[in-house]
């Protein structure tokens, strides 16, 4: 195998701690020496992790891969059966909600190095969501400056070690006609208010989908800007109170300038990655043909709530 790492596996071993854990003082000081991790005080980080892993941003591939946005479907029972495959069975696996956590699959990656099994191909579809992941939490208005940080750190060190696999190129861009056809036929097809809002929600709320992450943290942003409160919810009770909010209240237009800028930067980010890995631009062509869509899609909801003024 390569020597595929800037940072060595016990690194990687840290980072996927960090992400599974909330993080002792021992642990802190080495996340500080090892990993350049801001100081924290252990009290605030064990609310912080709370934040903006259980209720803000979910950690888990199927979340941003899976058309449904549903977790622990069939690509996650994929990975657990990868896992035993290779004889990974950190105890975790148990405790958290599906095998496709972003701290199980940096401990594979530290696991499968520690071995001398060669990475690429697990790195390559890992790759194709950990970085989205990453900055969604980069991008979380609540969340500590540790966490933002450790998603930065992560998402780099992910890519540095993906393009020193050499297997960078082994997924073939998206082919955006197949997106459109698969997922995004639902939103053309004429329906009654109630049921296209349900699935504009729906639509929004899933990655695989719009191309982004919206966090109830994120879409109570939003509603301060329009001058609306929110109730405490689901993220798609949140995301239903904003969009009927902003329709009651004659903010529509308002509403679609805020995610038309939430949208746009994401998009930079995609961009700005591919330039800087590019290992990783077939991955960025997927998503930026998602955020196309919904551009579109953004475009059209537009159109029809000004055409609907009086």
């Amino acid at each position: 195998m390569k020597d595929e790492f800037s940072l060595p596996p016990s690194s990687f071993s840290l980072l996927s701690s960090l992400w599974l854990h909330e993080p002792n003082a021992e642990v802190l000081s080495h996340a500080r020496n090892e990993l350049g991790l801001p100081a924290a005080d252990p009290t605030d980080l064990a609310s912080a992790y709370a934040d903006v892993f259980l209720l803000n941003v979910y950690p888990y591939g199927a979340a941003f891969t899976d058309p449904s946005g549903e977790l622990n479907g069939p690509s996650a029972q994929h990975v657990a059966a990868l896992y035993e495959g290779h004889g990974y069975h950190p105890p975790e696996l148990s405790e958290v909600g599906a095998a496709d956590h972003v701290g199980l699959c940096l401990g594979f990656v530290a696991h499968r190095a520690i071995q001398r099994i060669e990475i690429g191909d697990f790195l390559s579809s890992f790759l194709e969501w950990a970085p989205v992941c990453c900055l969604a939490v980069e991008r979380e208005p609540s969340a500590h400056a540790f966490y933002r940080s450790l998603a930065a750190i992560t998402r780099d060190s992910l890519f540095r070690a993906h393009g020193a696999s050499g297997k960078g190129q082994a997924t073939s861009p998206a082919n955006p006609t197949a997106i459109r056809n698969s997922q995004f036929a639902i939103l053309d097809q004429p329906s009654d208010d109630e049921v296209r809002l349900h699935d504009l929600l729906r639509f929004f709320l899933t990655p695989a989908r719009c191309g982004v992450f919206l966090s109830r943290s994120r879409l109570g942003q939003m509603a301060k800007a329009l001058g609306t409160r929110l109730p405490f919810g689901s993220r798609f009770e949140v995301a239903e109170a904003l969009f009927t909010a902003a329709g009651e209240s004659e903010m529509t237009v308002a509403l679609i300038d805020a995610l038309e800028a939430e949208v746009a930067g994401w998009a930079r980010e995609y961009r700005r990655w591919a330039e800087a890995c590019p290992a990783w631009k077939p991955a960025a062509e997927m998503w930026l043909t998602r955020i196309a869509e919904t551009t579109r899609q953004l475009a059209e909801m537009r159109q029809a709530a000004q055409e609907s003024r009086p």
